[in-house]
């Protein structure tokens, strides 16, 4: 009488069949990784192009005036909060100093966003998720004399000029406490100092531009150090637009055209953030 196999798999079965697996998701994983980046990125282009309708309604009201990239004007005039009644956001009412009257909505923000410490206060705005913005206004879209609002009429090359984008915040360095670069509302590459553009989205950032179009820009990039109490922090960013004696360098006069003062554009940067003596900061 021939007795009936075993229904148990052998050793040497399941080391195969481990193999096989172990095979497959050392082929699938990769491609997962790139599906999940390329949702990420493709979720910060929608809020972008949702803030690009919002700035359309806003201008379609303002007589063609954008809003302005800081608070120097006031609250009401920031691109943060002049864009939230076209985004049907409301105010975090009941709290007290600048949250009563902003809205910390995340479809204002990169997808990094939702990862940050902190938020969610019932008091004053905290200095962590709250304090941090991963979209920042282009600081060069006012009218430089006298301090005003841009308008979209007086923006040259609008398709190429840089209106809101992924700028340096907690995701590049770390939950830093009321970081400065993180907190402000309008970054640049010409000055040093202020928040550059974040290379979030695989060496690229996310850049709305004023023609209303966004996209994910991937150029050259150079590495700054943020500025003092965190100078020791490094990130990446992009050079400034203008070149002087061959170096990347900020205007020695914004009152005066690049041409007038001998600084000639930067092939490394192929975007346009500024145009003095009209528009800039």
């Amino acid at each position: 009488m021939r007795r009936a196999r075993p229904s148990a798999f052998t050793l040497v079965e399941l080391l195969v069949v481990i193999g096989i697996i172990g095979l497959l998701i050392s082929i699938l994983l990769p491609s997962l990784s790139k599906a999940r980046k390329a949702a990420q990125t493709i979720y910060c282009l929608s809020n972008l192009k949702q803030l690009g309708i919002a700035t359309a309604m806003y201008t379609g009201e303002q007589k063609g005036y954008l809003p302005y990239p800081t608070t120097t004007l006031g609250e009401d005039a920031l691109w943060y909060n002049a864009l939230d009644p076209y985004l049907q956001a409301a105010t975090s009412g009941g709290r007290s100093g600048v949250a009563a009257g902003r809205s910390y909505k995340e479809y204002k923000q990169c997808w990094v966003y939702g990862g940050f410490e902190g938020g969610a206060g019932a008091g004053s705005q905290d200095t962590l998720k709250e304090f941090a913005r991963t979209f920042k206004m282009n600081t060069h879209l006012r009218r430089n004399n006298p301090g005003n609002h841009a308008k979209v009429t007086s923006v040259p090359n609008p398709t190429q000029f840089v209106y809101i984008g992924d700028g340096t915040s907690l995701d590049d360095t770390g939950p830093v406490p009321s970081l400065f670069e993180s907190g402000e509302f309008s970054f640049e590459v010409n000055d040093k100092t202020q928040a550059g553009p974040s290379l979030r989205h695989n060496n690229g950032a996310n850049i709305l531009f004023v023609d209303g179009h966004a996209e994910t820009v991937v150029i050259y990039t150079v590495k700054k150090n943020l500025r003092s109490p965190q100078n020791n922090v490094t990130v990446k960013t992009w050079e400034s637009e203008f070149l002087s004696g061959g170096q990347p360098a900020d205007l020695p006069d914004h009152r005066k055209s690049a041409e007038a003062q001998g600084v000639t554009r930067n092939p490394h940067m192929p975007l346009q953030w500024s145009y003095p003596p009209l528009l800039y900061r």
